[in-house]
This record gives structure tokens, C-alpha cells and sequence, in this order.
């Protein structure tokens, strides 16, 4: 858990910076050494450091996969590519439990399910750069590309000036970088981060009716477990009824908080709020010294107030997702951003390419 949060935080703002696809490649090729490397070692004290490392190469590796995906799909395919990525994790976690009932030697179930690592290298030279990014960094051009091959690769049969992307804002240009405090600077950016900081988020009204479930059911244990036998057979149903919908709140905490936060820091605000959640994640252990009723008591409040406070964001369905800070802070206000687009010279030579052949085009009409 320490090593995810660490992966988390690094990743996070790496991401931002250097693009989606790299830091994806590089997180896969260092969880695929020391995964591998821990089925070969002798000393307990490397053992857990290796899988300190092996929690910080998969919080890169889990949160920059979702982040990359839902920002390659259109908006009606989003929550179906997140929900996919997240059954995708728990069909891995299933096969892991099969794969462990027939390898009994723990170095060998090791090696079996590390060793694939090394084979998902290829996505480098198959999934292409996130092209909101690219164009969150300027790189108009380069996102026109890429928008161009996944035309092709799905069968449409466009042409380059077809193509031209409208950015409603300011595009942030590749010199200027952004990072966590980014996250905190703006009023409207600020307030939304430190409540999904504090609920791990989820779409608003799901989210709500989701956290408030789990919470409630928390209560209800705590009520019917010391009413004899039929109550803790009560009290184990709404364990499992507060369970699911805790559940259903995760399988939207993804999609919800990348639909909220803005491009140019959406890898940085994912990861902060993961940091949030591994934090909760060490802590929550610590709550059974409390005693049965207080610890349920306190997941209980948590929730609740968790859901509550979601009803504080806005809605995202069906809405552009943000690309920049402005974008954020004018969505409240609806005001109309003054700022200007920068573009690079490759942006500039395609415009005067797109305005030549119209010119040539006005020249034979006449």
C-alpha cells in the first residue's frame, strides 16, 4: 500500500509532464523487473522492499492505463471503456486464485504471473500518444495525427483537412509545466479536489446514493449484531449490502474524477486522489483497535458524509470534459475564456497549406 501511494504521487505529475504513453512504458517495464526479480530472492528484507517496489510501478502502471483510456474514447464510450478496465482488474484477480490452486510453490506463481509483463512492452509501438494531452501541450498537429490513425484503424476513410481540432481555451503550450499545487491554486479546482480528496469520488448522484447505502448499512450492522443469532445473520446481509454499494462507487471514482479535472493535471488530481485513498487504505487496519461499534460507527459517518458532499460537484454527464484550469473555474460562472491558442510551427505550415488549396480552389471556380 506504501509503495502504490508512492507510485501514485510520482507517476501522477510524471505523466502530466512527459506524456501518457511513456510513463506508461516506463512504470510496465519497471513492474515487469521487480516482479520477476522477487520470485528469485533469498532475504526477507528484499523480498518486502521488492514488493514496495512492485506497489509503486503498479500505481503508475493502474492509474496512467485508466487515465490513457478514457481520454482515447469519445464521451458515449467513456464509462463503458472504465467499467471494462475495471472488470478487466477483477477477471485478474479471479485468474489468480485459479492460477495459485494449481502452482502450490509461491515462486513459480510468481514467475507465471509476472513474466507477461515483459510482453505488454509492444503497447508502445501499437497505442498511440493520448491526443487530448498533445493538444493540452500546444501540439495541435500532432493530435490531428494521431485523431487521423484511429480514423483509419476504425474503418473511416477521412482526409487530414477534415480533421481540425476546436480548442474552446486556452491551450497550455509545452514549455509550461504543471504539478500538484496546480491543483490548489484556483478557488473552483480547490474545492472540488479536497472533496474528492475526501470521498474518492464517483458520479454525483450514483456517487451520493452509493456512499450514503454503505454508510447506512454500517449503521445497521451495529444494530442488529447484538440481537442474537438472526440478528448477526441480519447484520452480515447489510455487511454485504454496504460492501456492494461501496462497489458501485468504485467502479465509477475513476470516471467521475476524470471527467472533472482538466487535462493539463488530470494524471496529477488522479493521483492525488489516490494518495488520499492508499492513506485511508494504511489507516483503516488501525480502526479495529477502536472496538466494533466505534469502527463501524466511523466507516459509517465517513460515508455519509462522503456522499453528502458530492452533491457539492457538479454534473458531468454528457458534458466536454475540462482541458484546462481555466475551463474549471469558468464552468461555474459560464463566462467565456479571453485567453489565446498557441500553436507550434507545424499548426502554422498546415494552416497555410489548408488556406493554399482553398485559394487554388477559388481560383479554378473563377
Amino acid at each position: 500500500m506504501v509503495g502504490v501511494l508512492l507510485g501514485n504521487f510520482v507517476f501522477g505529475g510524471v505523466s502530466d509532464y512527459i506524456g501518457r504513453r511513456s510513463t506508461f512504458i516506463f512504470a510496465l517495464i519497471g513492474l515487469a523487473v521487480v516482479a520477476n526479480l522477487s520470485a528469485f530472492t533469498h532475504s526477507l528484507f528484499f523480498f518486502c522492499f521488492l514488493r514496495v517496489c512492485i506497489g509503486f510501478f503498479v500505481g503508475g502502471v493502474g492509474m496512467v492505463a485508466y487515465v490513457t483510456i478514457t481520454e482515447c474514447v469519445g464521451s458515449s464510450q467513456k464509462v463503458f471503456a472504465g467499467s471494462m478496465f475495471q472488470g478487466v482488474f477483477s477477471i485478474g484477480i479471479m485468474g489468480f486464485a485459479l492460477m495459485a490452486n494449481f502452482l502450490r510453490d509461491w515462486r513459480y506463481l510468481v514467475v507465471a504471473s509476472s513474466f507477461p509483463f515483459c510482453f505488454f512492452i509492444f503497447i508502445y509501438w501499437i497505442v498511440p500518444e493520448s491526443s487530448r494531452w498533445l493538444a493540452s501541450q500546444g501540439r495541435i498537429s500532432e493530435a490531428e495525427d494521431i485523431l487521423l490513425y484511429i480514423a483509419h484503424k476504425n474503418g473511416n476513410e477521412v482526409k487530414k483537412s477534415a480533421i481540425e481540432l476546436v480548442v474552446p481555451s486556452k491551450t497550455i503550450s509545452s514549455t509550461k509545466s504543471y504539478g500538484y499545487t496546480d491543483l490548489l491554486k484556483t478557488p473552483v479546482l480547490r474545492k472540488e479536489m479536497l472533496i474528492q480528496a475526501f470521498s474518492c469520488l464517483g458520479r454525483r448522484k450514483c456517487m451520493c446514493l452509493s456512499m450514503i447505502t454503505g454508510g447506512f448499512s454500517c449503521f445497521l450492522v451495529i444494530a442488529f449484531s447484538q440481537s442474537g443469532e438472526f440478528g448477526k445473520s441480519v447484520s452480515v446481509v447489510f455487511a454485504l449490502i454496504g460492501k456492494m454499494g461501496l462497489s458501485a462507487a468504485f467502479s465509477v471514482v475513476y470516471i467521475y474524477s476524470c471527467e472533472l479535472i482538466p487535462t493539463v493535471v488530470r494524471n496529477s488530481g488522479i493521483g492525488f486522489c489516490s494518495i488520499c485513498a492508499r492513506i485511508a487504505g494504511i489507516l483503516a487496519p488501525m480502526a479495529t483497535s477502536l472496538g466494533f461499534f466505534n469502527m463501524y460507527a466511523l466507516f459509517g459517518f465517513t460515508s455519509v458524509i462522503s456522499g453528502v458532499l458530492n452533491l457539492k460537484l457538479p454534473e458531468t454527464f454528457g458534458m466536454t470534459s475540462p482541458e484546462s484550469i481555466d475551463d474549471v473555474e469558468n464552468r461555474t460562472t459560464n463566462k467565456q475564456p479571453t485567453s489565446t491558442t498557441m500553436v507550434d510551427s507545424e499548426t502554422v505550415h498546415d494552416m497555410e497549406e489548408r488556406i493554399s488549396m482553398l485559394q487554388n480552389t477559388d481560383t479554378s471556380v473563377t
